[in-house]
């Protein structure tokens, strides 16, 4: 007699986790969209130059970010592994965004810009900024206890946000406040937030997320 709720609840769920697939896999064709809105520069000849100011590591990410949303749809079972790499790659594809819209005021200022195409590009990366945040939030999920069953996921995580910034300050002489920030947008802090997370769920697909995403940032 319990048989059909049950089935109705599972159905349910899954037609959630679809729609949730779904939307993950529109957020990285938006973002993706975006980012492909060029800059165009002015250069000192008169001629004019179109530029990207993302990094070459933005774009197999967000293709990987659209694959987790698809498998979320496809395939049922590999939903939660999938939500937890889809977090923590839409966490880094918001930094991207957020970190695009410093360059391209910068690029501006070094190349020369028409103040209409500056808020043109501007825009366009707060909107990859967005994509990602939607797509960050829309996979995440509140903790059942507040208690981490891993908690030496959380102190690595938290480790790796803190010293991973300093680190490549370091070693690229670059440890300005700046360079620091965009090191802890795009690496540091979706990776330490993604690991943590193994504290609480999937802990396997979190330490396979971070390492692929760091893996694909090293190679390219």
């Amino acid at each position: 007699m319990h048989a059909q709720p049950v089935l109705t609840e599972r159905h349910e769920q899954h037609q959630r986790q679809q729609a949730a697939g779904a939307l993950v896999a529109l957020c990285a064709l938006g973002a993706a969209g975006c980012a492909a809105v060029p800059g165009r520069q002015q250069l000192a000849d008169g001629s004019i130059r179109l530029a990207w100011n993302y990094q070459a590591a933005f774009w197999p990410l967000v293709l990987c970010l659209a694959a987790a949303g698809l498998i979320m749809i496809m395939r049922p079972r590999e939903t939660r592994p999938a939500a937890v790499v889809a977090a923590i790659l839409g966490a880094q594809v918001a930094g991207h965004g957020l970190v695009a819209v410093r360059d391209w005021f910068n690029a501006s200022g070094a190349f020369g810009m028409a103040s209409h195409n500056l808020a043109t590009v501007v825009t366009f990366a707060a909107g990859v900024a967005v994509f990602g945040t939607i797509a960050t939030c829309v996979t995440s999920s509140t903790p059942t206890a507040w208690r981490p069953a891993r908690p030496g996921y959380v102190v690595g995580g938290a480790l790796l946000a803190v010293a991973l910034p300093l680190t490549l300050g370091v070693v690229s002489s670059d440890a300005d406040i700046t360079s620091l920030g965009q090191y802890a947008l795009t690496y540091s802090l979706p990776w330490g937030a993604g690991l943590a997370s193994g504290g609480w769920r999937e802990p396997g697909a979190a330490v396979a997320a971070v390492a692929g995403s760091a893996a694909v940032v090293v190679a390219v």
